[in-house]
């Protein structure tokens, strides 16, 4: 197995690995059709072994303070997507990545970086195992129902909406303290976290 730089021609492998990879998360639904490409500087790795995109990671990095991370501190860099194909797990490719990222973000004088994941406990998990530290957390809300619905009328202002024929599905954030009143209405309900690692 190879750890190298994604290249353009790799964005079918790229893009299966990451369907895969998300599937049996909380991310299963968040599905791309092509590569993400980023406003400011970035690495983008992958994982290849036998001709086969096995894991992935991308990373944006700050020229300014503040121009990409969330959490406040010197410049930063955010990892955007990072998944290894399931049979591929436990075999240290995810662990791989980072270390590889880690080495460039030094090169360049940047030692901290910062995730979003959602509440699936193997991936918080391994954030932990790698020295990320949980820094805040909201919530990811799902619901669906029928205009008439109470739970519709309190939580959607229907007259400034407008017309609606119906209503699959409604998706919003919300503030982690509301987590009690969200969870009887909600479908599904996802605590999102941040953590921070410096390097």
């Amino acid at each position: 197995m190879i750890i190298r730089d994604y290249e353009e021609q790799d964005e079918t492998g790229w893009v299966r690995c990451r369907v895969i990879s998300f599937l049996d998360c909380s991310y299963f639904d968040d599905i791309r059709r092509e590569k993400e490409t980023y406003e400011k500087p970035s690495f983008c790795l992958v994982a290849e072994e036998n001709g086969t995109i096995v894991g992935f990671i991308d990373v944006e990095y700050e020229e300014s303070i503040g121009d990409v991370c969330y959490l406040k501190g010197g410049r930063g860099a955010t990892i955007w997507h990072l998944g290894v194909l399931p049979e591929y797990r436990h075999l240290g490719v995810a662990t791989r990545l980072l270390e590889s990222i880690k080495e460039r973000l030094l090169q360049i004088g940047i030692n901290r970086i910062e995730v979003w994941t959602q509440d699936d406990e193997l991936s918080n998990r391994w954030y932990i195992k790698q020295g990320f530290v949980m820094k805040e957390a909201y919530l990811n809300a799902y619901f669906k129902g029928l205009k008439e619905d109470d739970v519709i009328k309190k939580y959607l202002n229907l007259d400034s909406v407008g017309d609606i024929y119906g209503i699959r599905n409604i998706n919003f954030e919300a503030p982690i303290e509301r987590k009690s009143e969200l969870l009887p209405l909600c479908y599904r309900l996802h605590e999102v976290r941040v953590y921070e690692l410096t390097i």
